[in-house]
């Protein structure tokens, strides 16, 4: 009755890190004893996990261990080795061509990255992407035993009052949303395209970009230099890292959440949004069209004005809008906390020896 999890980076308030202490939660509500171990660690989540080489003292054949799998880094080559029982939680490692060009260290880590997931195939007993588009990427790099275990999402840290003094801001205004690291793949110079056609049919509205731009400072820079040629620099907010409470109040604050990105594994931003009832728009790739599931508004492809003129028309068409969330409502059912536990249950049940 022991199910472990280990990582390279235990972040606070990313996605990995709030599943992992989400399954964390689940697993010893079901009586199982549950450990987290990384290589890194947030100060702030140095009580909740212990540094990954400890995990040799409890190591046992009829342990599970958990391994989330997102980049290149010593534990893959430490869990190799062990006799516990092994599920690869894989949650993409975005393809290195994208940071060609804008950081050659991040390119060659995605690429070492993707590297060792071919190397570990042999050694796990069970792969599980957090998307089939992800299984998919698993069968492909050599995985025989596979399976799909969706991100599990705790809503209870999104039920944050507001933040009042983001609210002035944008009070009045129609907020586009995107929410996410602000990398090349997320196509953040796209959203501003079509920002530009969107500021033509309403003068006032917001381009609110959240997420963190660390180590891709210079096409943060390129992303601002060209929301200044476009003339639309003042309608373009770019916030940086944000508290939890601060992400909830934005999605409060949306009218749209608009996703262009060209890869995603799973995409939480776009769970979060239809929490917060917030309909979607987003491009039809890689593992987005597995999460919306045929909610949202999908984009065959991307034509700016066009994108902006539907947009604008979702949100001025109030009979459109309100099936577009309540689709968007009844997708959001598939990813309950009950339902990813069931999955879970019965991939554990797998494991245990007959």
């Amino acid at each position: 009755m022991t199910v472990h999890q280990i990582l390279p980076t235990f972040s606070y308030g990313d996605a990995i890190g709030n599943h992992v202490r989400a399954l964390r939660r689940l697993l010893r509500e079901w009586g199982y004893a549950s450990e987290v171990f990384a290589q890194h660690i947030h100060p702030r989540l140095k009580e909740e996990a212990r540094f990954y080489r400890h995990y040799q003292a409890v190591s046992h054949p009829r342990n599970t261990l958990l391994f989330h799998f997102s980049l290149a880094s010593e534990v893959t080559g430490f869990i190799a080795g062990l006799p516990d029982r092994k599920v690869l939680i894989y949650h993409n490692i975005t393809p290195a061509e994208y940071f060609i060009g804008v950081n050659a260290r991040v390119a060659d880590h995605c690429r070492r990255g993707r590297l060792d997931l071919r190397r570990l195939a042999g050694s796990v007993d069970l792969a599980l992407g957090v998307s089939e588009f992800n299984r998919r990427e698993l069968e492909a790099a050599g995985y025989r035993r596979t399976g799909v275990l969706p991100v599990l999402v705790d809503w209870s840290q999104y039920a944050h009052p507001p933040v009042a003094e983001l609210e002035p801001a944008h009070a009045g205004r129609t907020v586009l949303l995107s929410v996410g690291r602000v990398a090349p793949n997320k196509r953040i110079e796209e959203l501003i395209k079509t920002f530009y056609f969107y500021r033509r049919l309403d003068p006032t509205a917001r381009l609110v970009v959240v997420g963190t731009a660390v180590d891709m400072e210079g096409y943060l820079a390129g992303c601002r230099k060209l929301a200044a040629e476009l003339g639309v620099a003042d309608g373009v907010v770019f916030t940086g890292p944000v508290s939890q409470a601060e992400l909830c109040t934005y999605y409060r604050l949306a009218a749209c959440y608009l996703c262009l990105s060209e890869h995603e594994g799973f995409c939480v931003p776009l769970l979060e949004a239809m929490h917060f009832d917030v309909p979607v728009v987003a491009y039809a790739a890689a593992g987005v069209p597995g999460t919306l599931g045929g909610a949202g508004v999908l984009l065959p492809e991307k034509e700016f004005p066009a994108i902006a003129e539907l947009v604008h028309h979702l949100l001025t068409t109030p009979d459109l809008r309100k099936e577009v969330l309540a689709r968007q409502r009844e997708r959001l059912r598939a990813f309950e906390p009950s339902a990813v536990g069931q999955q879970l249950k019965g991939y554990l049940a797998e494991l245990e020896p007959r």
